[in-house]
């Protein structure tokens, strides 16, 4: 058996693992053949992993965020969870990395110690997520989001838009574009790519796709909520610039706080993070707790380094 072969048992066991690295996961945003993953036994036991994106562009080895994915990095199986213990194994995943040109990485937030990857020259810069905690009541979560938004964008959405999941793929992508065109900005991934990815999620039941419509039937905002055991994720999302003022974006994240909690179950809520100004200030703005992770890189290219910098 192959270490990619152990590794999809091991996601159908290990609970755990983070969406965003379970091996389904990976199939959806890198292709079957592009990603790998690393892997350390102790015994019969699998005590780490961590999944990489392999890519070849002008000739030069990467590996770089998936599109659409926030988050990768280390796992650790609980027995392997002492600061101690992951040092030792993030040494062994250094040794196991591939030769790169460019190696650029978001660790999960649980990852909190990088330190083994600094000595071993790569660097960090510290990024956020924002994440509320879905263990509060209804009413504790929504006294945490501010009076402007909660009595004000909520309350006058409520009164015309209606939330709803039965519209098609393509509408939920022709809004996404237009958030991306309104700041002039190109989609980053094609329709095919997230009609693949949802068709994948869709399957495993991973995800819900919520729209907010007008009595006209017009689409205002859009959201797309994805989850593992613990966690929904508020990963994709997009608004009509016509109708920004309408609260309907307000209102579908409201909405998916609502079912991430009364229908799944879970126990966070992610809005997968944005140093972005004001998407920060959105996310703030629903009391959402601002959470460090660590976004890793090393260059084994210095015509790339000094690219990467320029830009």
């Amino acid at each position: 058996m192959t270490d990619k072969e152990a590794y999809i048992l091991f996601c159908e066991k290990e609970k755990e693992i983070p969406l965003f690295s379970k091996s389904w996961y990976l199939d959806a945003v890198c292709g079957e053949s592009g990603w790998d993953i690393l892997m350390i036994k102790k015994g019969s036991e699998i005590a780490a992993t961590m999944p990489i994106l392999k890519k070849k562009q002008f000739g030069f080895s990467l590996s770089r965020m998936p599109l659409i994915t926030p988050c990768l990095g280390p796992y650790f199986s609980r027995k392997f969870r002492s600061v101690k213990q992951q040092e030792k194994l993030m040494r062994v995943f250094i040794e196991q990395l591939p030769k790169f040109d460019f190696f650029d990485q978001n660790f999960h937030p649980s990852i909190t110690n990088w330190l083994p990857f600094y000595w071993e020259g790569f660097e960090a810069t510290v990024r956020y997520s924002f994440l509320i905690d879905l263990s509060q009541t209804l009413e504790e979560i929504s006294q945490k989001i501010s009076s402007n938004y909660r009595n004000n964008k909520i309350t006058k959405a409520q009164k015309s838009i209606r939330i709803v999941s039965d519209r098609s793929l393509e509408e939920f992508y022709d809004v996404q574009k237009m958030t991306f065109e309104k700041q002039q900005m190109r989609v980053p991934y094609s329709f095919d790519f997230v009609k693949n990815f949802d068709s994948i999620l869709e399957k495993e039941n991973a995800r819900k796709v919520f729209f907010g419509i007008d009595e006209n039937e017009q689409i205002h905002s859009v959201a797309y909520l994805t989850w593992d055991e613990e966690t929904a994720y508020f990963q994709m999302t997009g608004s009509d610039p016509i109708f920004r003022n309408s609260g309907a974006g307000v209102l579908i994240i409201w909405e998916s706080i609502k079912y991430a909690k009364e229908i799944l179950g879970k126990s966070r809520f992610d809005f997968c993070g944005s140093v972005i100004e004001g998407i920060a200030k959105v996310r703030q703005e629903f009391g959402a707790e601002q959470v460090p992770y660590f976004n890793l890189k090393n260059f084994g290219s210095r015509f790339l380094e000094i690219l990467y910098k320029l830009k």
